[in-house]
């Protein structure tokens, strides 16, 4: 682009518009509307000044929404559009926006910025199209139109660097504002063709904000009917200007909730702050995002393409940002989304990124009328990102192709036509005499061909000693030893020789360190690579089966990358991702992951694999999880990781507290033990937080700069979902949960609050109710209190036996006493009982409540605003 002058990217989008500058030099940078890279879509019409777009139109608003439009893409069909007492075309309203993003690329660049690449959907036809085009044609000399998926698709390969082989297919999930899309694009030769789309036009982040917004409203609109409609209807300027906040207010919240577990939602007029958790936006939003994913399978089926055909799923629109769409959408494909950090802006610096122009085709017949499922095609030249490795399909390593690979690399560096061979030990698994034939089964499989007895060359402590040679004429020296021990300390001595740090480096990708391998899988050994002073690079290896020890040089240090790929194709390096990390990642629900470092499975002796993902939110610059064979292996890793960091046991630093961010604890899930937590300042002045998920074998480790940010990243993010890991306590639990007497006290509990749901731990049981024989169940999170347990006695009497340990009389609950302190009787229609609230010293509400017909006491922890208590107590807590 060096050659091309000022580009401008836009996404004129249904709610906010995006832009980006190409510059002379091929820099891409975002352009700031009032210092946001959004530019609300929205149009005011001021009989004074004219046209008034962005903020400055939403401003407007407030005193005359009558000439308002909020989102002139919908309105494409309309030809004009009535703004208080002017009927304004709708190419006028687009053009206005235009220009308002024209002008911010000329203070940017010093001058008029003549060219511009815009992007729409695929499925509009000629006439959209048209409407775009002559309302940019207005602004921009020179105008190209790109389909919003192909730009997606073009910006995966050329910007996120990922692989789309040539025939591989990529689906592109857009969930802005306003509306979603989901497509199915195939990489050609020429750049990417669109096979289907399926969109939704009422489907957007701002649907989910109105759910959030009823939400408030039952509970709100109880306390004061009339004030909650003032809110929700306004009818004069004030009203309105509250309103404006509480929708602001409510979309900023939905924004944090991505990145934090918990934020509060400013209510106007109320004067009130309302707690909002992850949890109960993944309730409101997840029938809407449901329907995303349902468009996205029937998007799938009509392109013909099976999930695990698509080379990514790429997640673009700033509303993909929720962890629930990416979630959702692994669960049901199997495949790892891809989210970028700024979703938003994808489509806009992806069309920069397409060396010429390609209009989407016209809907069914030629015609605009919209459709649920349009088959369609654009095709675009492939990015910067493309090469060879993108046609020849994914990384695989056959035997022949390396041999072949190797031997060219061989003579390009000149080397004779073999890997100098220096020392070796190995131990073999049984008694070596005779020829060498003998021993052959405890050596790597590609150098049996030709191995002979060693001609006097030995290794210290070996029973025997043979030279081998693959049929590639490369050598090694196999050392075939009695048993594990003889090797270990041949090994040792080699690594003391050596000078390299064991457990640092990874010797499949420099000419330096000692480690573990395979890097997934059970270990089969250890390996040990370095330079020497002579410049020799030397490889050795363990083979704990074989009782073996490998060693093989090369002569230099340009002939590293050489040795390197030969060991890797002896010991059968396994290619990423294996089946148990596969396994792993989809346990995760995670997505952009990798092959963890080597290093860190050497940390964790037992883990079976291990990876590395991108962390969502904010708080862990890293996150990385493993994968274990037996509880009894997982508790020694965490172990053998506390006594390392002598780390103090019983201290808890959840909440990233504990005195030089160091301590050891168990940890629980709602009273029910799940493994070990554990802080440790790392290196570098960085923390560290590791913790264990016993019930699924799984392990974690993040790392940060902030105590309390990665502890908070550790409560809102640190998988596997919570719901993967109930479902694991309750199928380990004895007897397995629930049982005849537990599913019938769920039977009683409402759908909402039966969230999540285990059998609590019996030093809880008897914390809340003593010794009284029960049956016991706790739920949550719910949208009154994070945990609540329900206890089912034999009768009544001991149900009141056990409630009556606590003061009696006082204050009605749910008339929301001073600091929610109370206790009386209640009836709700047939069910009768008593009801007792407070708060403690933090501020956490709770409720204690028995219902007299079922003989059940109740009991809620962690609430919020006590309206909101109250209200779910009332409807979902039951037990009815």
């Amino acid at each position: 682009m060096g050659d091309e002058g000022f580009r401008i990217g836009i996404d004129f989008g249904t709610s906010n518009t995006a832009a980006v500058l190409a510059f002379p030099d091929g820099r891409i940078r975002p352009l700031l509307f009032d210092g946001s890279p959004l530019l609300p879509s929205a149009v005011h019409a001021d009989p004074l000044v004219g046209l008034l777009v962005g903020r400055d139109a939403t401003h407007a608003a407030r005193a005359r929404p009558d000439r308002f439009e909020p989102h002139p893409k919908r309105c494409v069909d309309d030809g004009a559009v009535l703004l208080g007492e002017a009927r304004v075309p709708v190419t006028d309203l687009v053009a206005g926006v235009l220009r308002r993003v024209a002008a911010e690329a000329s203070r940017v660049s010093g001058g008029a910025v003549p060219r511009a690449v815009l992007t729409c959907p695929a499925g509009w036809g000629p006439r959209r199209q048209e409407v775009l085009r002559t309302a940019a044609r207005g602004v921009f000399s020179d105008v190209v139109l790109v389909p919003e998926p192909v730009a997606a698709a073009t910006y995966f390969v050329a910007v996120a660097g990922r692989r789309v082989p040539t025939g591989s297919c990529l689906m592109v999930y857009d969930l802005g504002a306003g509306t979603f899309d989901a497509s199915v694009v195939r990489r050609t030769t020429e750049g990417f063709e669109v096979l289907a789309i399926h969109g939704l036009s009422d489907v957007g982040g701002l649907d989910i904000d109105a759910e959030i917004v009823a939400a408030l409203g039952h509970t709100y609109r109880t306390r004061d009917e009339a004030t909650w409609r003032r809110l929700v209807e306004p009818q004069d300027p004030a009203d309105r200007r509250a309103s404006r906040t509480l929708w602001e207010d409510v979309r900023a919240g939905k924004e944090l909730l991505s990145r934090a577990a918990h934020t509060s939602v400013h209510i106007p007029l109320f004067d009130d702050e309302a707690p909002v958790g992850r949890e109960q936006l993944d309730r409101l939003a997840g029938p809407i995002l449901e329907r995303t994913v349902a468009a996205s399978r029937a998007v799938l089926d009509a392109a013909g393409v099976a999930p695990e055909d698509l080379a990514g799923l790429f997640l673009v629109g700033g509303a993909s940002r929720m962890p629930l769409a990416a979630a959702l959408l692994h669960k049901q494909f199997r495949v790892a989304p891809t989210v970028v950090e700024q979703p938003e802006l994808v489509v806009a610096e992806g069309g920069l990124h397409i060396r010429g122009s390609a209009a989407p085709a016209a809907g069914p017949e030629g015609t605009d009328a919209p459709s649920p499922l349009l088959l369609a095609s654009a095709r675009t030249p492939p990015g910067p990102a493309d090469g060879p490795q993108d046609r020849a399909g994914p990384p695989t390593r056959p035997r022949a192709g390396l041999r072949l690979r190797l031997r060219r690399r061989l003579t390009a560096v000149a080397l004779a036509a073999t890997v100098v061979v220096g020392a070796a030990a190995a131990v073999v698994a049984e008694q070596l005499s005779g020829s060498a034939s003998s021993g052959l089964t405890a050596v790597p499989e590609p150098l049996r061909g030709d191995c002979r007895d060693g001609d006097g060359a030995t290794m210290p402590g070996a029973a025997r000693t043979l030279l081998c040679r693959d049929p590639q004429g490369q050598q090694a020296t196999v050392g075939l030893f009695d048993d594990r021990e003889a090797v270990e300390s041949a090994y040792q001595q080699a690594v003391r020789e050596a000078g390299v740090t064991p457990g640092e480096g990874d010797c499949a990708t420099a000419t330096t360190g000692e480690h573990r391998y395979p890097a997934a899988g059970t270990a089969t050994g250890r390996v040990l690579c370095y330079t020497g002073e002579s410049g020799r690079t030397s490889i050795v290896w363990t083979d704990d089966r074989g009782h073996t020890i490998t060693r093989a040089e090369a002569p230099s240090r340009d002939a590293a990358p050489v040795l390197r790929e030969a060991w890797l194709a002896w010991t059968g390096a396994p290619a990423f991702p294996t089946r148990e990390e596969r396994d792993l990642i989809d346990l995760l629900a995670a997505a952009d992951c990798r092959r963890a470092p080597i290093g860190l499975l050497d940390d964790f002796p037992g883990a079976l694999a291990g990876v590395e993902c991108n962390p969502q939110g904010v708080g862990a610059r890293t996150a990385s999880y493993l994968r274990f064979g037996t509880v009894a292996d997982l508790r020694s890793a965490m172990d053998g990781q506390a006594a390392a960091a002598g780390a103090p046991t019983g201290v808890d630093c959840a909440d990233g507290a504990a005195p030089g961010f160091l301590g050891a604890r168990r940890y629980d899930l709602r009273s029910v033990e799940l493994g070990t937590l554990l802080c440790q300042p790392g290196p570098q002045s960085s923390l560290v937080m590791q913790w264990s998920v016993e019930s699924l074998l799984v392990a974690g480790r993040a790392v940060g700069a902030d105590s309390a940010d990665l502890a908070g990243w550790w409560r809102a993010y640190s998988g596997p979902p919570v719901a993967r890991i109930v479902e694991a306590v309750n199928r380990q639990s004895a007897p397995p949960f629930p049982t005849a007497g537990e599913s019938d006290l769920l039977s009683h509990i409402p759908q909402r609050s039966r969230k999540d749901c285990l059998r609590p731990s019996g030093e809880q049981v008897r914390k809340n109710v003593g010794s009284e024989p029960v049956v016991a169940v706790v739920c949550g999170p719910t949208s009154g209190a994070r945990i609540v347990f329900y206890y089912r006695f034999p009768d009544v009497r001991a149900m009141r036996r056990s409630y009556g340990s606590g003061r009696t009389g006082g204050a009605d609950c749910t008339r929301q006493p001073r600091r929610f302190e109370g206790e009386s009787s209640y009836q709700r229609g047939r069910v009768t009982g008593r009801l007792q609230c407070g708060s403690d010293e933090s501020g956490n509400r709770w409720l204690e409540w028995t219902t007299d017909q079922l003989a059940v006491q109740a009991f809620a922890f962690q609430g919020g605003d006590p309206a909101a208590m109250i209200d779910w107590w009332r409807h979902d807590a039951g037990p009815s």
